[in-house]
């Protein structure tokens, strides 16, 4: 399954905002959205930026999990 990921890169925390099922997108942890985009420490910053991806789950672990990503929210 491929989900969309917004990554803070600073803090390494992510949320998984959309879930693919079949050749569509649901939303996902939108009633999470709005806290974890407040709750940046750096959103004032000039250079503030989220990352954002789409991953199917073995690729996600393998490129932030693995490598120290913080887990915020289920997905």
């Amino acid at each position: 399954m491929n989900r969309k990921y917004l990554v803070d890169n600073t803090t390494r925390e992510y949320l998984c905002v959309a879930l693919q099922k079949g050749q569509e997108w649901e939303p996902n942890n939108q009633d999470s959205l709005a806290s974890f985009m407040d709750s940046r420490p750096n959103k004032h910053s000039d250079d503030f930026e989220l990352l954002s991806g789409e991953y199917n789950d073995n690729s996600f672990f393998e490129k932030w999990i693995r490598n120290g990503t913080n887990f915020l929210f289920r997905y």
